[in-house]
């Protein structure tokens, strides 16, 4: 009996590991359709956060881009770089806005 709980413990968490390695970092297509893009110059960087200065949206100038847990990046983030964005719809109430990256591309 106990040999039978300890297998389906066991197996159990083998297959917690094995849906946690099956999830990707890649955006869903939901996700992407409810997003705001934008290009943007980055002012600041620190290990949780990038202060950037929008270039092409009208509703506001800088944005806070929360970046705990964000792990999609294939280049280092440097001051005066221009980055491409898609943020999720949902906007921080501060000033600048606080927003979540769905994407970060860099332009140049």
């Amino acid at each position: 009996m106990k040999k039978g709980i300890s297998l389906a413990v066991a197996v159990m968490l083998v297959m917690g590991l094995f849906v946690g390695c099956n999830s990707s970092a890649k955006p869903k297509t939901d996700e992407l359709a409810d997003s705001v893009s934008f290009t943007a110059t980055i002012d600041e960087v620190s290990d949780t956060e990038l202060l950037v200065t929008v270039l092409d949206d009208e509703n506001f100038n800088q944005a806070r881009v929360n970046m705990q847990g964000f792990d999609s990046l294939d280049f280092v983030p440097e001051k005066g770089q221009t980055i491409k964005l898609s943020i999720k719809n949902q906007v921080g109430m501060s000033e600048p806005p606080f927003v979540n990256p769905i994407t970060i591309e860099l332009v140049k």
